[in-house]
């Protein structure tokens, strides 16, 4: 019997617990998981350059403390190892698509970690401009990680919900699925920061 695919926003029916279209896209972030857990090795190694060169041992012949680690890179590399590499078997889970979610986060995470530190502050009003003319209305499922990727903003799909009971956005599409514009759903994320701020 077809049930509807358990990923949120997603209207695709499906006999598993996620849809062939969410198999696919957990497949593709799957995949990246290896490599993170090789890269991750390489950032948790870092020393923080703290002592200067010879100062490793002490008056008594005895080695100095080492360097801490990178705490944050330990445990995703740690989750990332748990983690399976067949988005087909997760899809009989009845918690898959929180699974595929969590395991969004942790490859985004990773992926910016391993990156090394962050680029200067996001032009978001440029941003906005630039992906006016070039991003179609997306369902919430695509728009999250979408902008996370292209406009360097985190959001979830209860954000957007949030927003359109409030009247900050506007769906470009009702159905099948709710679709929004990317640069629309990138000014309601910019005006809440502001209110924020001034709270």
């Amino acid at each position: 019997m077809s049930n509807e695919c358990t990923t949120e926003d997603c209207p695709n029916h499906s006999e598993k617990y996620l849809c062939k279209q969410c198999i696919r896209d957990l497949q593709a972030w799957l995949d990246k998981v290896p490599v993170l857990i090789q890269a991750l090795g390489i950032t948790i190694a870092k020393r923080d350059q703290v002592r200067p060169a010879n100062a490793g041992w002490n008056a008594g012949g005895k080695p100095g403390s080492a360097a801490p680690i990178n705490l944050d890179a330990l445990q995703l590399q740690e989750n990332l190892k748990g983690v399976g590499r067949s988005a087909e078997a997760y899809a009989h889970d009845p918690h898959a698509a929180g699974v595929a979610w969590l395991i969004q986060d942790w490859v985004t995470k990773a992926e910016l970690l391993v990156s090394g530190p962050e680029e200067p502050p996001v032009n978001h009003a440029a941003n906005r401009e630039r992906i006016k003319d070039i991003a179609p209305p997306m369902p919430t499922r695509k728009l999250v990680p979408w902008l996370r990727l292209n406009a360097q903003i985190t959001l979830t799909g209860k954000d957007i919900r949030n927003w359109v009971s409030r009247g900050k956005i506007k769906a470009a599409e009702s159905k099948p699925t709710p679709t929004y514009h990317p640069h629309e759903v990138l000014d309601a994320w910019y005006e809440t920061r502001r209110e924020e701020s001034r709270a």
